[in-house]
């Protein structure tokens, strides 16, 4: 299997919609994660405030909402980083760079969703 990534192949109209889509999710969710922590009672531990959090009138919400904000990160994050690895990066190193900073953010999902498992108990 070949899992390189190809700069020839990454659009850069896509990944500009993509990116303005995030930023605007994020422009209003940010915000919103900002009051339901600052409505929350003041908890002592990681373990506590995530179990307030599960614990809200629409929790189910909010973890949908939060699930789709994480995503979003990552998009935003993947087409702004490839978007700097491409402009600045020697042109006979992009391909491995890309496949690199892909690989990355691969483990890095992966960590976060064990972690997501080890808070709200899900398995």
């Amino acid at each position: 299997m070949n899992f390189t990534i190809k700069s020839c192949a990454l659009s850069g109209r896509k990944a500009h919609i993509w990116q303005r889509l995030s930023a605007v999710y994020l422009l209003f969710y940010v915000p919103f994660l900002a009051i339901v922590i600052s409505l929350l009672p003041s908890s002592v531990s990681l373990k506590l405030l995530a179990y307030q959090l599960a614990n809200l009138p629409f929790s189910g919400l909010f973890e949908i909402a939060t699930l789709v904000a994480v995503l979003l990160l990552v998009v935003h994050a993947w087409v702004g980083v490839r978007d700097m690895i491409i402009d600045y990066v020697p042109r006979e190193k992009v391909d491995l760079w890309l496949t690199l900073y892909h690989s990355l953010l691969i483990l890095l999902l992966i960590n976060s969703a064990m972690i997501a498992i080890t808070l709200f108990g899900y398995a």
